[in-house]
């Protein structure tokens, strides 16, 4: 099984992420992950920077850099090379674990050539999606906090990536188990115990109970009234997709 979490940046990836790490669905391992620890994720990202640094280039080679926070999603044409890339480390990863799968928010804008690579080499049954999502307003704040980045900014973001997202799956014949971030912090339990079956593997509860900070939910939110009509339109054709 192979298993892809979308989700915005500051949405909560990094701890679904652990969750199927830490029930032995391996998202990389301590070598790969990076960043490591830091004060906005202490417990870590579980993001293997090899899918991430791939998602770079495919996306820099249409002239987008998630630095830049270009609200504009590229049209990609990947070249040949970055699509052999993205082949090899499926297959090598694939060869090392019958259970894996990655998590980093730039797939959000590079799912479909994600999965045109896994149909071309015939991988494409293997896979089960976890789609993640956030309040737009309290994906902002974090990003306000996180990177200075004015909050208007970081709603135009969280816009261009859920509404990509949100456009993949609607298109798609994958397996999709769409989940909001407070959900998991409300009730780790009652949402895990969704998530694995979705997955249909085994999972310890009271390593996910250890595992989630439920204090994130108290961090906040900003102001709705920067909130557009557009994207409270796409939040709520998210929030009826839900499992």
């Amino acid at each position: 099984m192979i298993t892809i979490i979308l989700g915005m940046h500051r949405s909560g990836t990094s701890t679904f992420a652990g969750v199927l790490h830490l029930n032995k669905i391996l998202m990389g391992n301590y070598k790969k992950f990076w960043p490591r620890p830091l004060a906005q994720n202490p417990k870590g990202f579980y993001e293997n920077y090899d899918f991430r640094k791939i998602n770079d280039q495919l996306l820099e080679e249409a002239g987008y850099t998630v630095k830049s926070y270009n609200s504009v999603v590229p049209k990609l044409d990947p070249s040949k090379k970055i699509l052999s890339k993205m082949k090899k480390i499926i297959l090598d990863t694939n060869k090392k674990s019958d259970d894996w799968g990655w998590k980093d928010p730039r797939t959000c804008l590079t799912i479909n050539w994600w999965i045109k690579s896994l149909e071309d080499i015939e991988l494409h049954d293997e896979v089960k999606i976890i789609f993640v999502s956030r309040n737009p307003s309290s994906v902002a704040k974090s990003l306000k906090t996180r990177n200075n980045l004015p909050l208007s900014k970081g709603l135009q973001i969280w816009k261009a990536y859920t509404e990509n997202a949100i456009n993949f799956c609607s298109n798609s014949n994958q397996n999709i188990f769409y989940c909001t971030f407070e959900q998991l912090l409300e009730n780790p339990i009652l949402t895990c115990g969704k998530i694995f079956d979705f997955l249909d593997r085994k999972w310890d509860p009271q390593v996910v109970d250890q595992f989630i900070d439920r204090s994130i939910s108290k961090s906040g939110r900003g102001p709705d009234e920067l909130v557009s009509k557009e994207i409270i339109q796409i939040q709520n054709q998210f929030n009826d997709l839900l499992s």
